[in-house]
């Protein structure tokens, strides 16, 4: 059935990401924070101890050294999983609030406005142009294991614990985005521009199967190969927030991306808003769990960290909204 009429979505979609998932991860402790709850017994210090030592005449404290490794268990750490619970409510609440709904909002116009099926019919009648991004349907799927896995193996091998963090990064954001964008599929039900299937593409372009997988969860709104990236793409730029060729190359990439999924096999693959919506919700999420952990890594090294105000931002401007990149 074609929805002519979209307020449903945003609706539907809406009250979807306004209820997130909670868990019961620890916060943030700063440095003093950690070295108070460290204060673990006064006393003899035993033979062979590792724990740093501090003696007050006959007295002495001991501190343990913070943790580093895959699934962590001390207060301060780095860990696949640290903080999972609040990294998915903060993907969802704040500031990243505005990127999630930016992603319901801005698909019912680009519907509206045929800018779908527009997009699909150019790239149906110009097969050649999707040529040039034959790369990214693999790119998209494999990306979270390419840069996840190899960070994490080198940074085995060197014993790089900066790098550690970078990879514990990628793959939780991955995997945030990941079950995000199954439920949202899930639930939306959107066909796939499948021209080989479908005559009418101007009617499939609204078309939004409400419900419970009545579209499956591998095709449909959002793109997952562009949230992929995205959630990749974000999540380093997060954790390494000074470092200009990473986010020129990366948000390359996702530019790259967006193109793909719109153009690839006669533009089959994806609407052009499912692209869109892709990029702003694993944005969120990305930038969240990459900021997280480079916090968690200067805590545990001492080192100084102020967030960074560089990124991408929503605001209103003369013209309507406005999105703008901070370098």
């Amino acid at each position: 059935m074609v929805k002519k009429n979209l307020y449903p979505f945003v609706v539907a979609v809406g009250l979807s990401l306004i209820v997130p998932l909670t868990g019961n991860a620890r916060p943030i402790l700063t440095r003093k924070e950690y070295l108070k709850s460290q204060l673990l017994s006064l006393g003899e210090p035993e033979p062979g101890d590792n724990a740093l030592t501090l003696t007050a005449g006959n007295r002495h404290v001991k501190l343990s050294p913070p943790t580093i490794g895959i699934f962590g268990g001390g207060n301060v750490e780095l860990s696949v999983f640290g903080n999972f619970g609040n990294n998915i409510l903060h993907s969802f609440t704040g500031r990243n609030l505005k990127y999630q709904l930016a992603a319901v909002v801005v698909t019912p116009p680009i519907v509206s406005s045929d800018l779908d099926y527009k997009v699909e019919h150019f790239f149906n009648t110009h097969p050649s142009y999707g040529r040039f991004a034959l790369p990214v349907p693999y790119t998209g799927e494999l990306l979270p294991f390419i840069a996840g896995g190899s960070l994490l193996a080198y940074a085995g091998l060197a014993h790089n614990d900066e790098v550690l963090g970078a990879s514990f990064a990628v793959i939780q954001a991955s995997i945030i985005e990941l079950m995000d964008n199954i439920a949202l599929k899930a639930i939306t039900g959107r066909p796939a521009p499948n021209w080989r299937r479908h005559s009418n593409m101007d009617a499939l372009s609204e078309e939004f199967r409400f419900g419970f997988l009545r579209g499956g969860i591998f095709n449909g709104w959002p793109s997952g190969h562009t949230g992929a990236t995205m959630a990749v793409v974000s999540a380093l730029t997060g954790y390494y927030p000074n470092s200009t060729w990473l986010k020129v190359a990366g948000y390359g990439l996702v530019g790259y991306t967006m193109y793909g999924v719109s153009s690839v096999d006669r533009g089959s693959m994806h609407w052009f808003s499912d692209a869109v919506a892709g990029a702003f919700m694993a944005y969120a999420i990305g930038s969240t769990v990459g900021r997280y952990y480079r916090s968690v890594y200067s805590s545990i090294t001492g080192s100084r960290y102020s967030p960074s105000s560089t990124g991408f931002s929503l605001g209103v401007t003369p013209y309507g909204f406005g999105l703008r990149y901070r370098f």
